[in-house]
């Protein structure tokens, strides 16, 4: 198995300047740098950059893979816009959901070690899919963050003990980057399944019609929006958006809209098993099912083609004398597969003795051509 790195960083707030570009230059003379994309592929060697170092100087995401089992996808989160007690409850360790400050960011590591397998390297995963997470988690959205956790859940690296964290609402079903980010984490169907059955239905307030926007920008004071709308014209604060979408989700959100869950991980495993093993029994039962619908159709395909060939029998003879006197092997298998049809007829009716004489009678006729003889073993005679 070759190995195989894949880099992709992106910025998101602001582009790079070129003294930064250069700066990145000098880490990799192959990687592929704009002023918001840093991406390199590895087929040997390895990256002489940190990647840490790399998202607290340049970038706000950031995604990898190996194919000795290692995932990892990062975030960079200005620290005025994101509140890192969002994050506690679902923080693990290496293998999940981590966590670290810098003096003005908050960068999130969703981590997954496994074992080695194949990678498709013309199926290289891009940023594209997980990126608006980074959104959500600005506007005061923890769903990312409990598939993190769920993610240690599933690796072994929490004790059964441990109490799960409150389950956000609207888990339930995966929105289309929810289901990405589960799919990058490897988060089994049968865990997620037991994992987000308690979820809440999703509230108006998570994904707001305009009307309800329309009728909170109303009443947001003059003078405030006087001041949002400058720094819009401005366009110094890219994040503005995501601040005035938290704030209204903070102001219809209830307090506690999580759920606070008593399950443990325990028990969330032993869920996923049993769930697994029903599965598996359906599987299996529908494909016992299936065999048997498949067996009871050949066999009555089998007793009309007996029926109609025990209506044709003579003319079934001459055909096999016709198929012999081909002298080719094909006509020689066919042949010999009619005569065991024939057979089949024969001691179905009681004339298995006349069969029999019959077949005698073809090898004596036919004993100058040992390819046909030695076909002609398998019949009864």
């Amino acid at each position: 198995m070759s190995e195989y790195q894949y880099y992709e960083f992106q910025a998101v707030d602001r582009p790079l300047t070129s003294k930064e570009q250069a700066e990145l230059r000098a880490l990799s003379t192959r990687a592929e740098i704009s002023a918001t994309r840093f991406t390199n592929v590895y087929h040997y060697g390895s990256f002489k950059g940190s990647p840490h170092q790399m998202m607290e100087r340049y970038f706000d995401a950031h995604v990898y893979t190996a194919n000795w089992g290692t995932r990892v996808f990062m975030l960079r989160l200005p620290r005025k816009r994101f509140d890192p007690k969002l994050a506690a409850p679902y923080l693990t360790d290496d293998q999940g959901l981590s966590l670290r400050s810098t003096r003005e960011h908050v960068i999130l590591t969703f981590a997954v070690q496994e074992e080695p397998g194949e990678w498709d390297d013309l199926a290289e995963p891009g940023l594209a899919a997980l990126l608006p997470l980074r959104s959500e988690l600005l506007a005061g959205d923890p769903r990312c963050l409990y598939l993190g956790w769920l993610r240690a859940v599933a690796s072994g690296a929490l004790d059964d003990e441990e109490v799960e964290p409150p389950v956000p609402p609207g888990m339930k079903p995966l929105s289309g980057t929810l289901a990405s980010l589960a799919n990058f984490l490897d988060l089994g169907s049968d865990l997620l399944e037991v994992a987000l059955a308690v979820s809440a239905s999703a509230p108006a307030w998570l994904s707001p019609p305009c009307e309800a926007l329309a009728a909170w920008v109303k009443a947001l004071p003059l003078k405030e929006k006087d001041a949002l709308l400058l720094r819009l014209m401005e366009g110094q604060d890219p994040l503005l958006g995501t601040e005035l979408l938290q704030r209204f989700r903070q102001g219809q959100a209830p307090a506690g809209s999580a759920l606070p869950s008593l399950r443990t991980v325990g028990q969330l495993r032993e869920a996923a098993r049993v769930r697994h093993e029903a599965q598996v029994k359906r599987v299996a039962q529908a494909q016992a099912r299936e065999k048997a619908r498949r067996e009871r159709e050949l066999a009555e395909a089998r007793e009309k083609a007996l029926r109609t060939l025990a209506a044709r029998e003579a003319a079934a003879w001459k055909d096999v004398e016709a198929h012999l006197a081909t002298r080719k092997p094909g006509g020689y298998d066919a042949g010999v597969q009619l005569l065991k049809d024939l057979g089949e007829v024969a001691r179905r009716q009681g004339r298995a003795a006349e069969f029999a004489a019959r077949v005698r009678t073809l090898r004596e006729l036919n004993a100058r051509r040992p390819a046909l003889i030695s076909r002609l073993e398998g019949v009864g005679g």
